[in-house]
């Protein structure tokens, strides 16, 4: 890898890394904005979520600080399976209705009186956003990190 391309991707990791922990402060943030909600429905929901938000913390500290391998891998698994488990717990047929009382369908669009809710719709698009990110730089790490090492 040449010295300036290998400046380049330093300094492209740093403003990911640090973007990807405020992405998971603000997840933290979007946990704790739902913890009255889920309290109400759930003492067990309710642990799980007060779990989230220090899983979150403990993503966007290991980020801002160095983001190895293992965190960028982390950060991936845990914001794919947010994703999946609300759109699960959203489906109908999983008990109690839907995820909030909103029976949804994985790939359909809502029906009319069934949309999500504004945190629940920024939460996911921020569980994506931190995904795509943590993907794209564990590919492109390890991708160069293979490419330095002698044959």
């Amino acid at each position: 890898m040449s010295a300036v391309f290998s400046s380049i991707a330093r300094r492209t990791s740093h403003w990911l890394r640090r973007a990807a922990a405020a992405l998971a402060v603000a997840a933290a943030g979007l946990h704790a904005a739902s913890l009255g909600e889920h309290a109400t429905s759930s003492p067990l929901v309710a642990v799980v979520t007060v779990a989230m938000i220090f899983g979150c913390l403990y993503c966007a500290r290991h980020l801002w600080m160095r983001a190895s391998h293992r965190d960028w891998g982390l950060v991936a698994l845990m914001n794919v399976g947010m994703i999946a488990l609300h759109v699960t717990v959203m489906s109908p047929g999983s008990g109690g209705g839907g995820h909030h009382g909103h029976a949804m369908h994985a790939a359909a669009p809502a029906p009319m009186g069934h949309s999500m809710s504004t945190p629940m719709v920024a939460a996911l698009a921020t569980a994506a956003l931190e995904a795509v990110i943590a993907v794209t730089v564990l590919f492109y790490q390890t991708r160069f990190d293979a490419r330095d090492v002698p044959a």
